[in-house]
């Protein structure tokens, strides 16, 4: 009899496991060993959406011509017509239409550093704007015109050269007097006359100055109201409820609290019938404020990047250029943090339905402003149109993501991983580094990554039949080589792109299981 060769066991030696491209946004609030999976400790110019992670938008050049830093950017709006006006080296100037600029409406100005409001009268709307050295200037939709007590039309009783933050609240115009206490109103309905002063050195008891003014809007047990907002330097907050000032019966102080100090004149954003503010302990709802302690600083909305943004603070919390502000056509809060006040900024964005945080390089911006449904920032010798385009003005975008780390069910056998698929859709062939991190560490992908452009013809241009036309979006899933020997493992992925763009969805690993030692 021939012996049957022994017969051995066979079992799978290596598992599989997918997760889910890193929709919670950049984390830097919790322990890297606590984290969720679908977080990251380093979002660089991918967005966290809904469904995936997406490569930022990028941004073209608006207005050209320009020599100097924009500090300023105002809009305006009267029925059918918008206008976007400039400020930059002393100069406003209309940069409305794209392309060259034509001469400045005003020039001579002591500083491009402008707060403004757009007051709506019977009158029309006209675009008051402030800066704290030169006079109040008026833009009726035609005209500029420096506001004084001589001019036409004229405001009394204050010197407008003072007045360093302007807003409206109920149809009556506010303004801020530089570096002092006292805010003044104008009369109801009007663009100009007497001013009345208020003054808030028996409220504000830490002293320093009135920063802004903005509008908080309540719904409450007796129904929605509008509530006025008075920000000190020192984080002293005071809520008043009222029309008129100058009338105790229809004026009425409703209630003090104290906040992180404002970081900025441009401290505050209404977001819906909430209002943010920018401070040195985060960006804090007014609403949450309100009911909670200072130290409490989960309720700010940016809990998990707080530590970068104070970090930030300590590092640039005195150059100008903080600002926050609503993007609603892409669902974004973005905050302008000026490293070097234009020369270099960053910002952090967070997905407003979702409350994911990632942060943006390569915007190097003094400020943002939308008209309609466009964004624009003011930069060096140019305004620009964000959210535009997939490069930034023709150059590529650059960016990096490390995802958090996950045991994959078990953390007490270490893993050997062996390849990685991370799944993207895009326009055309990406080839991104990546690489897998193991145990907490930080390695980046080393080289350049890459893209293959597909030339894809133009329509009414190129030959039908002959030409190459666009297809639909590419799935790329190819598996790479990793070796990582550890207990957990995360994904790191540095990518390129200039015009096409560019989505994660997930990530699927290879791995085998070893011991716990």
């Amino acid at each position: 009899m021939i012996p049957r060769p022994k017969q051995t066991s066979k079992r799978q030696v290596s598992r599989t496991a997918s997760i889910q491209a890193p929709t919670g946004g950049l984390n830097a609030r919790d322990a890297i060993a606590a984290m969720k999976e679908t977080d990251a400790v380093i979002m660089t110019n991918w967005f966290p959406s809904t469904s995936s992670v997406d490569m930022r938008k990028g941004f073209q050049s608006h207005a050209t011509g320009i020599t100097g830093n924009v500090e300023s950017l105002m809009s305006y709006s009267y029925g059918a017509t918008d206008k976007l006006w400039s400020i930059v080296d002393g100069d406003i100037i209309e940069v409305t239409a794209s392309g060259a600029v034509g001469a400045a409406a005003i020039t001579g100005l002591g500083n491009s550093r402008f707060e403004h409001i757009l007051m709506g009268t019977s009158g029309g709307n006209f675009l008051m704007a402030v800066n704290g050295q030169d006079k109040l200037h008026l833009y009726n939709g035609t005209t500029w015109t420096p506001i004084d007590g001589a001019s036409t039309p004229a405001i009394t009783g204050v010197t407008t050269s003072t007045i360093s933050n302007i807003n409206s609240f109920k149809n009556r115009v506010f303004l801020i007097q530089k570096n002092t206490l006292k805010a003044w109103y104008l009369p109801v309905s009007s663009i100009a006359g007497a001013a009345s002063a208020l003054d808030f050195s028996d409220i504000f008891s830490l002293g320093g100055y009135l920063v802004t003014m903005t509008n908080w809007t309540l719904d409450s047990s007796v129904g929605i109201d509008d509530y006025a907002v008075f920000i000190s330097s020192e984080g002293e907050v005071a809520i008043y409820q009222g029309t008129d000032p100058s009338s105790s019966t229809t004026w009425a102080l409703k209630g003090t609290f104290r906040i992180g100090r404002p970081i900025g004149k441009r401290c505050v954003v209404k977001a819906g019938a909430d209002v943010l503010i920018l401070t040195t302990d985060g960006a804090f709802p007014l609403s949450k404020s309100l009911l909670t302690d200072r130290s409490q600083s989960q309720v700010a909305v940016t809990d998990k990047i707080t530590k970068l943004i104070t970090q930030d603070i300590a590092s640039y919390g005195t150059n100008f250029g903080w600002q926050p502000i609503i993007f609603p056509t892409g669902n974004k809060l973005i905050i302008n943090v000026p490293s070097s006040e234009g020369l270099t900024s960053h910002q952090y964005v967070m997905n407003t339905i979702t409350g994911a945080w990632c942060k943006f390089t390569g915007l190097n911006a003094f400020c943002f402003e939308t008209v309609g449904d466009k964004l624009y920032f003011g930069g060096v010798n140019g305004v620009f149109q964000a959210e535009t385009d997939t490069n930034d003005n023709g150059s590529d975008i650059t960016g990096e993501v490390q995802q958090s780390f996950s045991y994959f069910g078990d953390n007490t056998s270490q893993k050997h991983f062996k390849m990685v698929r991370p799944i993207f859709i895009s326009e055309t062939y990406i080839n991104p580094l990546v690489t897998v991190n193991v145990d907490f560490g930080m390695k980046s992908p080393q080289g350049i990554p890459s893209y293959s452009p597909t030339n894809a013809a133009l329509w009414d241009v190129a030959l039908w039949d002959v030409s190459y036309w666009v297809q639909d979006d590419i799935l790329i899933k190819d598996w790479r080589s990793v070796n990582g020997i550890g207990y957990c493992a995360g994904i790191r992925i540095k990518s390129s792109s200039a015009g096409y763009r560019m989505s994660w969805q997930s990530t699927d690993f290879v791995y085998e299981r070893g011991g716990v030692i």
